[in-house]
């Protein structure tokens, strides 16, 4: 990949000018009699990288899945652009893409193939911008091979390229730095703050907490489907409730008493820990 900033997309006609881009509140997911996720709110502003982690099983995936629409609340909202977000079929149109954590490409087909599926509609300009964006970056010499070949750092970019080649508003990263090497990873992180840069509002999720503290203008922290902290990646990574789900470590308040750590009086420290990489 290159550094190159990718393009955001054009604002939309009656888009509200001030707010967050992306607001989830109250949102509460059963599966039968487990509650998976319970009164998460989370928003996410033009220009802002917003992290979702968590231990395994804490309801990361979940709730990215409710966002997209893949999963139905049993209560709470999802509203993009002050408007409902959902089904998944819609989500291109109204300026939004994702990623996929099993990446999702066609092997048979060419990387240049790849990146055009994700300009909404197709028409007959999707191989150009498949093009333009694969040159973004610097993957304009693979356009013609099939992108099975690619070592996978390269299909992970090429994934990326097919989010992005959509010029979303909103951008849905889903574990975008699994697999990767730290080079990559770094790379990987420099593409983001440049795509949030062009104004595009990203929210992640994502198990390594050292790329997610490098990259991420806020964090939200998920444990056993509750939201414990939010904040400011140094002073989530100060938490002592955070430390206590990915270290085990005991803390002195409660679990489960979710605090905005924007406020002072964060303590403690994370250290280098990596976190789980489940839902």
């Amino acid at each position: 990949m290159s550094l190159r900033s990718p393009t955001a997309g054009p604002p939309i006609e009656g888009a509200a000018p001030t707010g967050p881009r992306l607001v989830v509140r109250g949102l509460t997911v059963r599966f039968g009699g487990l509650t998976a996720v319970e009164d998460v709110d989370l928003d996410v502003s033009d220009g802002e990288v917003v992290a979702l982690i968590g231990p395994n099983g804490a309801g990361k995936t979940t709730v990215f899945n409710a966002v997209c629409g893949l999963v139905r609340p049993a209560r709470g909202t999802v509203t993009f652009e002050g408007r409902p977000l959902g089904p998944t079929a819609g989500l291109a149109r109204r300026g939004v893409a994702r990623t996929l954590q099993g990446l999702g490409l066609f092997p048979g087909l060419s990387v240049r193939e790849n990146v055009a599926v994700g300009v909404p509609g197709g028409g007959v300009d999707a191989a150009a911008r498949a093009d333009a964006q694969l040159a973004d970056l610097g993957l304009a010499a693979r356009a013609s091979q099939p992108v099975g070949s690619l070592p996978y750092a390269e299909r992970a970019a090429v994934a990326l390229a097919r989010a992005l080649v959509a010029r979303p508003r909103l951008l849905l990263l889903d574990e975008p730095a699994g697999g990767l090497g730290h080079e990559d990873i770094a790379v990987l992180g420099a593409v983001v703050r440049r795509v949030a840069a062009d104004g595009t509002a990203v929210l992640l999720v994502e198990h390594h907490v050292d790329f997610v503290m490098g990259v991420s203008d806020r964090v939200v922290v998920l444990d056993f489907g509750h939201v414990i902290a939010t904040g400011a990646p140094e002073d989530v990574r100060r938490d002592p409730r955070v430390e206590e789900a990915y270290l085990g470590i005991a803390a002195d308040t409660a679990p489960h008493t979710g605090r905005d750590l924007r406020a002072p009086g964060a303590t403690g420290g994370l250290g280098s820990a990596t976190g789980g990489g489940g839902r």
